[in-house]
């Protein structure tokens, strides 16, 4: 696991998803505009797909689709990264691992801040400006009983890309707006209740794809559209939280409710041409949850057996509105479910801890798909009921209060679905789920008095039924559970403190991650019926290797600094290897003053301008991908009281 503290996530500038994958190993965020696919150690979903093999959860409720992937981050308490399978304890779509948030709670200190940014963008084309501003209060309303926080962030930018084609120099704007309100009641010691709510908007710009060879390349920060780029989100959710801290046990109780929508308007060959018009792409999604947990009381720590256990259900129901090249597609999913889970840790002679969980998931479909094509409109449906068993095993060992081993084995499961974007008949309406056994031994140690923190860890994920998009003719696709595969690597972090106000960090991940085995009958490059092998193809969007190196100084006077260095090595953006992502690196730097109510910060990123590619794949004969944020320099002045 890879935690990050307020002080941490401040201290590094991270605003969003993509700015904390940068921050530990082998994590890597695919960004495509809805699409927030999070890759954890070589687990990659299919593209695109709104359903991604890791979770995301916010103060323990769901985030379903990747469309939410990449929230805006404010008044946050602490995020957690946790790697491998989670299944005993958050079931489906966990199979490689889940990022936690959890946002601050109000208590008895009143405290709040405002802040103001400006920035720019460096770009070919001139300096593009952008503003950032927020706050957030929060303190008793009755003390020892009754607390209140409010919180709320804007952003406003022009963004650093242009499309020459309409001189439109918005093609890249941001344009968010976030809030959230807190109530938290704690009627005696064992109680505490909190209700919290929030809401976002989102009104982007989505011209963000760019040719990189061909007739309509275009120079950095450029793109050249006739048709659409835009992205709006609404959405909205609230979470009522009650915890009992009692003497036979601990309680906590979770309710939460979701709700989102997206609509995506993208011109489908990226190009001043009219090949193919605009791809229209609307979502709605409705979440309703519960989750109840009981554990071991809190002061029986010491005791050798610890235990937890669970149930959970949940009720969804999502529409995708989805028009592409005069084809139309509907799909309205009801999903289901529920889940009992378990897990205890029973310690021998005080260092030998043995733990064990085990959770059984049934989940019920439902899908409908509309299919209109000119005069042709048709409807096909299916429905599915699944039952999946998902157990965990470790084992570690205390060689001193400062020294643990552990090794790990566990299962994980990313659940089947309906294909939204493909879809033509039943026959292709659905595919199942896939699967995965993790492999895991590590250590996690502290020296010189926790002045020195180093944490090896060594994986092997052994990937079955595998999710992939295959060309089934023409322009025909459909996904299928064909492929096997593997990943495989090592992962270092390390913190160290020399001396008082001084900190270094470093993190590193190494991996391999291939196809074992899918074949198809179609080959797509040469247009003919014939068998291409994947065997030892590396999976796209794995990056090779990832590193995190930092430096942190705070002196006495207030005078703070730090610099990073941000690594992503080569990765391919095709399952054919075809496309080829160049590695690269940014660097970071921050250099203010703070004081108890006032802090003033002058920052920059991807300091030397770094010319560098996010995504790319081969569209035809030409080259077609995602550019990297070019320079980005910016004053942040915070007020704390």
């Amino acid at each position: 696991m890879s935690a990050f503290s307020a002080v941490e996530i401040e201290d590094a500038d991270i605003r969003n998803t993509l700015d904390l994958t940068r921050f530990s190993p082998n994590v890597y965020l695919k960004q495509l505009m809805p699409d927030n696919n999070i890759i954890i150690r070589g687990m990659t979903g299919f593209s695109p797909s709104m359903f991604s093999p890791s979770g995301f959860y916010v103060d323990d409720v769901n985030f379903p689709t990747n469309h939410m992937h990449n929230p805006d981050l404010f008044d946050i308490e602490r995020i957690e990264i946790l790697k491998g399978p989670q299944g005993t304890l958050y079931g489906r779509n966990t199979e490689s691992g889940v990022i936690n948030i959890i946002t601050r709670q109000p208590d008895n200190d009143f405290r709040g801040k405002v802040f103001g940014e400006y920035y720019i963008y460096d770009t070919e084309h001139g300096s593009a400006p952008g503003y950032r501003a927020g706050g957030s209060i929060s303190g008793p309303i009755i003390n020892d009983k009754l607390y209140m926080g409010v919180s709320a962030q804007g952003e406003k930018s022009d963004g650093f890309m242009k499309n020459i084609y309409n001189d439109d120099d918005e093609a890249w704007k941001k344009d968010h707006l976030n809030g959230r309100f807190t109530l938290r009641w704690t009627p005696s010691d064992r109680l505490d209740i909190s209700l919290i709510a929030d809401a976002m908007e989102v009104d982007d710009g989505k011209g963000n794809y760019k040719f990189y060879t061909g007739s309509a390349s275009t120079n950095r920060n450029e793109i050249n559209y006739d048709g659409e780029y835009s992205l709006e989100q609404e959405g909205n959710g609230q979470t009522l939280k009650i915890k009992y801290t009692g003497d036979k046990f601990n309680l906590v109780s979770v309710t939460g409710v979701r709700n989102a929508e997206t609509k995506n308007a993208g011109d489908i060959d990226c190009s001043p041409y009219d090949y193919y018009g605009n791809n229209i792409f609307d979502v709605d999604d409705e979440l309703l949850s519960q989750e109840v947990r009981i554990s071991s009381p809190d002061d029986k720590k010491d005791e050798p057996f610890q235990w937890l256990f669970g149930l959970y259900g949940f009720k969804e129901e999502t529409t995708v509105d989805q028009e592409m090249t005069g084809i139309n597609r509907i799909t309205d999913v009801d999903d289901s479910g529920y889940a009992m889970f378990g897990q205890g840790t029973y310690t021998f002679f005080d260092r030998l801890h043995l733990t064990a969980g085990v959770r059984y998931d049934h989940l019920t479909s439902e899908g409908e798909q509309e299919y209109i094509y000119g005069d042709l409109d048709k409807k096909y449906d299916d429905e599915s009921d699944l039952d999946e068993i998902l157990p965990k095993f470790s084992l570690s060992y205390d060689f001193a209060d400062t020294i643990m081993a552990y090794a790990s084995v566990s299962k994980g499961y990313l659940a089947g679905g309906y294909s939204y974007y493909f879809g033509s008949d039943k026959e292709n309406l659905t595919y199942d789920p896939e699967y995965t056994w993790n492999y895991e031994i590590g250590t996690k140690t502290s020296w010189l008095d926790n002045k020195l923190i180093a944490n090896l860890s060594v994986f092997y994920i052994d990937m079955t039924d595998k999710q992939v998009i295959e060309w089934v003719g023409g322009t025909l696709q459909t996904v299928n559970n064909a492929g096997e595969a593997h990943s495989m690597g090592v992962e270092v972090e390390l913190r160290a403190r020399p001396m008082s106000g001084l900190d270094l960090f470093c993190g590193f991940g190494l991996i391999k991650a291939e196809f074992d085995k899918w074949t198809t009958d179609y080959n797509s490059d040469t247009g003919q019926f014939e068998e291409y092998d994947y065997k030892n193809k590396t999976l796209p969007d794995v990056p090779e290797y990832t590193y995190n190196l930092g430096v942190q100084y705070r002196h006495r006077t207030g005078i703070f600094a730090r610099g990073d260095l941000l690594g992503t090595g080569p990765f391919y953006g095709d399952a054919k290897n075809t496309s080829k992502v160049d590695a690269y690196q940014l660097v970071n730097l921050r250099i203010g003053y703070e004081t108890e109510h006032f802090d003033i910060v002058f920052w920059c990123k991807n300091l030397f301008d770094e010319e560098y590619q996010r995504y790319k794949m081969a569209w035809g004969s030409a080259d077609i991908g995602i550019e990297g944020d070019p320079r980005m320099i910016g004053t942040t002045v915070t007020y704390r009281f």
